[in-house]
């Protein structure tokens, strides 16, 4: 009898140390998988927006040699034609005495690039994807230690302070008073809240408390956001890369007859280059705006779930349902180097 109790009492110690290996296992896995989607996105991300600024800036060096009347500076002050038609023909760059009769200046700011608007909206989401698999853990299991992905969501957040006119509210002049206010404050909150779960790190209860009592910060941090990166698209994400096509192109008909083939298939390559950028600049910013959405939903369900009184099975599944949310939403993010 003693033997068989003793066998019992064995198997159990052993189903017990299996169950916590396999816990210990997935909340190992979430973070791998967390990180290692987050770096991917982010490397993505910096690749395709390098990308971007190579192509502004050899379209922005073939208008300035295009024409005498251009200067390399920024902004680069064009003039376009009022009306199709008779209009005379005028340099390609205002002069000083401003627009030609039947033109208009159009500025081409070439440092207000996709990069400069987008990428650090970008850092802020995959920073928050730390956050949120810190969550992950917790609801999985309570006493998780959570301390290196609060740790990295704290840092990076700091980090992002370095995007003085995004933390600031001034990187988006088109947006209005009211968003300014609102994108400088939600940062400015959210950048608190961080600092405060990094000093509480090792405490998995505190930070729990702490997401319970002040998580909406993170709330309003996307949804600002998503307004952000809605605005822009809606507005300013495709208007250079037009100009740049259009400036491109009166330079091509202008100067064709006496370029070389060589001469015309370059400045033909990036007349399609602008193009195909102004385009797809709708599509980028509305993808980036699917991932906030996505990333708001899986640290918002989270936080129900912290809330709740859930059995084990119904944590685990909820920890599971909003990762694969987080992961989706990085997964778009690193699919931005894809053509649209």
């Amino acid at each position: 009898m003693q033997m068989r109790r003793s066998g019992m009492l064995a198997v159990t110690g052993a189903a017990a140390l299996l169950a916590g290996c396999a816990a210990n296992r997935i909340r190992l896995d979430t973070a791998r998988t967390v990180t290692a989607t987050s770096t991917a996105a982010t490397t993505a991300a910096r690749s395709y927006f390098a990308d971007v600024e190579a192509r502004r800036m050899q379209a922005a060096a073939a208008i300035v040699a295009s024409d005498p009347s251009c200067v390399p500076a920024s902004p680069l002050l064009i003039q376009v034609p009022d009306a199709v038609g008779d209009t005379p023909p005028a340099p390609l760059c205002v002069g000083p005495a401003g627009p030609a009769p039947g033109y208009t200046a159009y500025p081409i700011d070439i440092g207000q690039s996709p990069r400069a608007i987008i990428e650090p909206r970008i850092e802020t989401l995959t920073a928050i994807a730390d956050y949120t698999a810190a969550l992950a853990e917790i609801v999985d299991e309570p006493a998780s230690d959570v301390s290196t992905q609060v740790t990295a969501f704290a840092d990076q957040i700091d980090r992002i302070g370095r995007f003085a006119d995004f933390v600031g509210g001034r990187d988006l002049p088109s947006g209005g008073a009211v968003l300014a206010t609102e994108q400088g404050q939600s940062l400015t909150a959210l950048i608190v809240f961080a600092a405060e779960l990094a000093r509480e790190a090792r405490d998995a209860r505190r930070v729990r408390a702490i997401v319970l009592a002040r998580g909406d910060v993170v709330d309003r941090a996307l949804a600002s956001l998503k307004t952000q990166v809605t605005v822009w698209g809606r507005g300013r994400a495709a208007g250079a890369d037009d100009l740049f096509g259009n400036a491109l192109f009166r330079s091509y008909m202008r100067d064709r007859a006496t370029l070389t083939t060589e001469q015309r298939e370059v400045l033909a390559a990036r007349i399609f280059a602008a193009r195909t950028a102004s385009r797809e600049a709708g599509a980028r910013a509305q993808t980036v705006g699917d991932a906030i959405d996505l990333a708001q939903r899986a640290q918002a369900g989270l936080r129900d779930a912290l809330a709740g009184r859930l059995t084990a099975a119904q944590r685990r599944a909820a920890a599971r349902m909003n990762i694969d949310r987080l992961t989706k939403a990085l997964g778009l993010i690193a699919g931005l180097a894809t053509p649209v």
